[in-house]
């Protein structure tokens, strides 16, 4: 996700660097979330969900990538991280660290500055801009509750191993 923001930041930031850049940006973006639900449901035995997981999110790529637009993807990220996730996380009780949640809750923050394009000045700080910034913070909190997950993990593994 952290690769697929740098190079859409050098998209933005460099216009005449090619609509390639924009593309392999939103790729990469696609497959992380594919990536956070899988991880996600890892427990979970069902493959039809996995598999749905994948099928959905290439089938809003390739619209994305056809049509040139992000709203697609903006559709995505809210059926993975809201929809998968978070009422997954409830429905499923798998125990996610709170941090995850609230970092995809944040994330979604962004979704209402680009629909409705609120801009706080024009040449620097546009919709787009405010969106990315919101996603940063929103990585930084998720970030903190995989560390959290993983260590939680680690220290059952370790307590497995001991008895």
């Amino acid at each position: 996700m952290g690769l697929s923001a740098f190079i859409g930041g050098l998209y933005h930031g460099i216009p005449y660097i090619g609509e390639q850049f924009r593309f392999l940006s939103w790729t990469l973006f696609s497959t992380s979330l594919i990536y956070a639900q899988l991880a996600t449901y890892q427990g979970v035995r069902n493959n039809f969900i996995k598999i749905l997981f994948i099928f959905k999110s290439i089938v809003l790529l390739s619209l994305s990538i056809i049509y040139v637009n992000f709203e697609f993807m903006i559709v995505d990220t809210a059926l993975s991280m809201l929809g998968f996730i978070v009422i997954g996380n409830l429905l499923f009780i798998i125990p996610l660290s709170n941090y995850i949640i609230y970092g995809v809750l944040i994330s979604l923050i962004s979704v209402f500055f680009i629909i409705y394009k609120i801009n706080f000045y024009e040449q620097y700080l546009t919709y787009i801009d405010i969106g990315h910034y919101i996603s940063i913070i929103s990585l930084i909190v998720i970030s903190i509750g995989t560390r959290e997950d993983y260590t939680k993990h680690i220290e059952k593994v370790r307590k497995s191993i001991q008895t």
